[in-house]
């Protein structure tokens, strides 16, 4: 008996967020983060932060919080549909109107163990036009999302019927890879489900200091950082948007380990989530236990 093909993951494509005030998360994207509008339609906000028409989604009234995962082509997208059904997880065909508020050909809407919405994501939307932002903060593109997750197991199941793969370990905290980066999604124990933070990669190390002073003088809450993850190698700089909202710059993150290798396992201690010695104010996913 041969068995179906696994999926083929691409990259995070997108994350949409829900707004209380659209048009004040919209200043705060493009006056503070430094990223570019380009649209609003659909009742959706977009921004660019590379050469992708969007990357970050700003939706106000019923709309939940999402992140776009690209898959391969249309048997990618079937071999994932019938991964999580025979795993149990909700799962249903994007029609046409949701496909073109994702700005995508075709889509699988899913639900990972925690409930988190993931939409699985054929052909997104690239742009003829160069990215240019309003605030030069030495963005390159989106980089990673941090997920609440109220059933750990369950979420790590989800992401393993994708064929993706744990990193690494910090207690229960989850790092998965899905591409040649240690990892572009991050399950946080939480007592909710949701996003809990969107990673923007910078240049180098002089932006994510640059970042720092920019968000002290404009006095924007830094949440953590600077500071270094010891699990995956990545600098970075957590500050609170609007809602409460995390937005990161992030440079330097190490390569997928090996596939033959296991993943590492770190206590869930201060010294195990960074490097530096930083600690997260406010954030209960973020802090190590007691």
């Amino acid at each position: 008996m041969t068995s179906a093909p696994a999926p083929r993951l691409v990259c995070l494509s997108y994350v949409r967020v829900a707004a209380a005030e659209p048009e004040a998360s919209a200043r705060f994207a493009a006056e503070i983060l430094g990223l570019e509008r380009v649209a609003a339609d659909h009742g959706e906000i977009a921004f660019r932060s590379d050469s992708r028409f969007r990357t970050l989604g700003l939706a106000g009234g019923a709309v939940e919080s999402s992140i776009g995962i690209e898959v391969w082509d249309e048997a990618s997208l079937a071999a994932a549909e019938a991964a999580l059904t025979a795993r149990g997880f909700a799962v249903a065909r994007a029609d046409a109107d949701a496909c073109r508020v994702r700005r995508v050909i075709a889509a699988l809407l899913a639900r990972d163990g925690s409930g988190n919405a993931i939409d699985l994501v054929l052909r997104p939307m690239q742009s003829g036009k160069r990215y240019f932002p309003g605030r030069d903060a030495g963005i390159l593109g989106l980089h990673d999302v941090a997920l609440r997750s109220t059933d750990i197991a369950r979420d790590r199941a989800f992401w393993a019927a994708l064929g993706a793969r744990v990193s690494a370990y910090v207690g229960e905290i989850t790092y998965v890879s899905i591409d040649d980066s240690h990892h572009r999604i991050a399950l946080y124990p939480s007592q909710r489900r949701g996003v809990l933070a969107v990673g923007f990669e910078v240049e180098s190390l002089d932006q994510i200091m640059q970042n720092s002073y920019f968000m002290q003088e404009r006095q924007v809450k830094i949440v953590q950082g600077p500071g270094r993850q010891p699990a995956s190698g990545q600098i970075f700089l957590h500050v609170e948007g609007p809602d409460g909202m995390i937005y990161s710059y992030v440079h330097g993150m190490n390569r997928a380990a090996p596939a033959d290798r296991p993943p590492r396992q770190f206590a869930r201690a201060r010294e195990s989530l960074c490097a530096w010695g930083s600690t997260a104010q406010g954030v209960p996913e973020l802090m190590a236990e007691g």
